[in-house]
């Protein structure tokens, strides 16, 4: 019983020094979240998909800020023509930016597995993808519906 007692607070002494040699080297996220948001690309884009049965019922869940095929250009024509007055513009480290958040919602007629969650840009008669993002895929039966929630942050000009 008195080993026991003695390797008890042995592990306990080590947990103990364990835990402030990690606090020591941690540090908070409190210094620039610019280069953070806007590390890989001039605008951070955000997406949640929703899918709903047709009762109503919440059936799949995707969310996600990775994205591949970004048309740079293209998504800089579709926030331009999307922006109003009713975007909010925060501030963040002494750089403004502008979040704009838009809401798509699709009620499907037929199944279908969907394989990628699109942004597309009508220009010119045209319909050009501005950017994808690529999961596992859900099924989708006739009248389910599909909302993607859209989120823009952006530096103000």
């Amino acid at each position: 019983m008195k080993n026991h007692l003695i390797l008890f607070f042995i592990m306990g002494f080590i947990s103990v020094i364990s835990f402030f040699n990690i606090s020591e080297f941690s540090y908070a996220q409190s210094s620039s979240m610019t280069n953070q948001l806007l590390s890989d690309q001039s605008v951070f884009i955000f997406v949640q998909t929703l899918v709903y049965n047709s009762e109503g019922q919440l059936i799949t869940f995707l969310v996600s800020d990775k994205f591949t095929n970004v048309d740079e250009d293209a998504l800089e024509i579709l926030l331009d023509s999307e922006a109003s007055e009713n975007d909010p513009v925060i501030d963040i480290d002494g750089k403004k930016f502008q979040i704009i958040k838009r809401k798509q919602t699709i009620i499907h007629d037929s199944e279908d597995v969907i394989a990628s969650t699109i942004l597309a840009h009508s220009q010119n008669d045209e319909l050009l993808t501005v950017a994808r993002f690529a999961h596992d895929g859900y099924p989708i039966l006739e009248d389910e519906k599909v909302i993607s929630i859209w989120t823009f942050i952006r530096p103000v000009k």
